[in-house]
């Protein structure tokens, strides 16, 4: 009897322990999932912290998107993912995976997803939402920006410019108007035709060209006075654009404006009429070249040729002298008549400036060629 007594007592004592755990486990359960967010819990749901959708534009090939966010939760986080809705109708989303662990309520993901082509005449958009749920299925939502796609360009092809041109090229040294031109057409519509002109200081300016025919255009750039000691170069590129903004271009090439100098000037000093020479014989005439600049202006750089036998430049080499003259200086030079037929016959003496800042300086030459006495 003692013994039943006994093994009551034990089977009781052990039930008690088995439900003193049992109701201490009951009152610690609901604490845990209370602090989740359960029957009065203080979770307050997934915050989003971050986020973003690059590039904000692409071009009509398309290309790679990067989504990526932060997601913040004091309970976890169960998902995170994007949707993409476009301007086309397209819709679709995929999940964002973790990428960095920023604390222990904080992570950030990150995903990709590919933009077609777009081979519309218009853009297409891509707007991206991002979706996040925690472990006790709380959402939130954040927008993350669009990808534009750009439209694919019009098939034209770009302006077709041709004939560039420059007159003068050499503009003396007070500048003046040089008249730029050039052929443009494009086979849907020019916009704008216009001129590049760099000056010696490497600045630039721009000069419309208006249409003078269908094809022709012109415009005017005036030089300014070169005060310098040298030479100021400009140089010109046309340009033409067509009506969704293709561009082609072609070299004018340059011209210069020349330091202040003196004009040339010529003349025989016995006359340009060498006589009557016997075939066989020759005759000489002295040709005077002077640079008439005053004394502030520079030294001319210049040659003297002859228009051709039977007229010649005593000390020429391969028919051409080269000279320099100083403000004020001149210079003689002896042209023989040698004729090799009998009659008349005319020429001239030559003068050409290296700078090109005046027209050719010429002298006029005659002779009469005779029969020799002894023939």
């Amino acid at each position: 009897m003692s013994e039943r007594i006994g093994s009551f007592r034990g089977r009781y004592r052990a039930g008690i322990t088995v439900l003193t755990l049992l109701a201490t486990l009951a009152l610690a359960l609901p604490a845990v999932a209370a602090a989740c967010g359960e029957e009065g819990g203080e979770d307050t749901g997934p915050l989003i912290k971050l986020a973003q959708d690059t590039p904000a534009s692409l071009t009509y090939e398309g290309g790679t998107a990067v989504v990526t966010t932060e997601v913040e939760d004091d309970c976890g986080i169960q998902q995170v993912y994007a949707e993409i809705s476009s301007t086309e109708g397209a819709y679709w989303s995929f999940q964002l995976l973790p990428y960095e662990n920023i604390n222990s309520n904080s992570i950030v993901y990150r995903g990709e997803f590919q933009v077609v082509p777009n081979y519309r005449e218009w853009s297409v958009s891509y707007q991206v939402t991002i979706w996040a749920e925690d472990t006790n299925g709380a959402f939130e939502q954040a927008y993350a920006g669009e990808t534009e796609v750009a439209a694919a360009p019009q098939f034209d092809e770009a302006p077709y410019v041709s004939e560039a041109s420059l007159k003068p090229r050499v503009v003396g040294s007070a500048g003046g108007q040089v008249k730029i031109g050039a052929d443009a057409s494009d086979n849907r519509g020019l916009a704008n035709v216009f001129a590049i002109v760099t000056l010696p200081d490497e600045t630039q300016k721009e000069v419309p060209l208006e249409g003078v025919s269908w094809l022709h255009f012109e415009g005017r750039f005036k030089a300014p006075a070169n005060l310098g000691a040298t030479p100021e170069a400009y140089s010109v590129i046309v340009y033409a654009e067509d009506d969704i903004g293709q561009r082609s271009w072609e070299s004018a090439g340059s011209f210069i404006v020349v330091p202040r100098t003196g004009q040339l000037n010529a003349w025989t000093s016995v006359g340009s009429y060498f006589g009557h020479v016997a075939i066989g014989d020759t005759a000489t005439r002295l040709v005077v070249v002077r640079n008439g600049g005053g004394p502030q202006t520079q030294p001319v750089e210049a040659s003297i040729t002859t228009s051709g036998a039977p007229f010649a430049l005593q000390e020429a080499v391969d028919g051409k002298i080269d000279f320099t003259l100083g403000p004020g200086e001149r210079r003689v030079f002896a042209v023989d008549f040698a004729p090799l037929l009998r009659g008349y016959q005319i020429g001239s003496a030559i003068i050409s400036r290296a700078d090109g800042a005046q027209p050719d300086v010429s002298v006029a030459l005659s002779g009469q060629g005779v029969k020799s006495p002894t023939s």
